[in-house]
């Protein structure tokens, strides 16, 4: 007979008290996920979709984007730091001043190397599950972003426009791909 191995469980109050300023402390069902700090590329690539969709949702009025860390806690065992999040006004009311409960309208994760499996797979998994209505992998390195509408059994791959409609009573927002991956490449020599 064989002993059963215990699996720590964490809730999202613990990995809340973990601090390490080189290190994303996240859990999804009760499993830790500690990811480094992200480098340039990564971060200009943040900064550029954080621009467009901020000054698209703000121009509009209809919500606002935010950048991690910011915390989103689905629940008790379940909180995780997106890279970007996109709150419409019909969502508003579960944000407070420490964190988001509940599915954000959008959430944009770049990935890097150290996150690709857990992007690609575990929040994907989450964020489609949970209700959030759009989820973007975007891929720096192959200059490309994976669309993931919930309910769809398999991505939209864009590589030269993303077009985002949360909203029918305004224009959507027309990111042209080249622009943006170029935006974020540049002065990284080979980035």
């Amino acid at each position: 007979m064989g002993m059963a191995i215990q699996v720590p469980c964490y809730t999202a109050a613990e990995v809340r008290g973990f601090d390490n300023p080189r290190l994303r402390f996240e859990v999804i069902r009760g499993e830790l996920l500690v990811t480094p700090a992200p480098g340039t590329l990564h971060q200009r690539m943040v900064v550029a979709l954080l621009r467009a969709l901020q000054d698209y949702v703000e121009r509009h009025g209809i919500g606002e984007a935010l950048v991690a860390p910011f915390e989103v806690e689905f629940a008790d065992d379940t909180a995780v730091q997106p890279d970007v999040l996109v709150i419409l006004a019909d969502r508003a009311d579960r944000l407070e001043a420490e964190r988001l409960y509940g599915a954000p309208s959008l959430v944009v994760e770049v990935v890097s190397y150290s996150s690709k499996r857990v992007d690609r797979l575990q929040k994907r998994e989450l964020y489609l599950t949970e209700g959030v209505g759009e989820y973007w992998v975007v891929d720096p390195g192959l200059r490309r972003v994976e669309r993931w509408i919930a309910g769809a059994v398999s991505p939209e791959l864009s590589t030269n426009r993303l077009e985002w409609c949360p909203d029918t009573s305004v224009p959507p927002l027309d990111i042209n791909l080249h622009e943006l991956f170029d935006r974020a490449h540049r002065g990284l020599g080979k980035g």
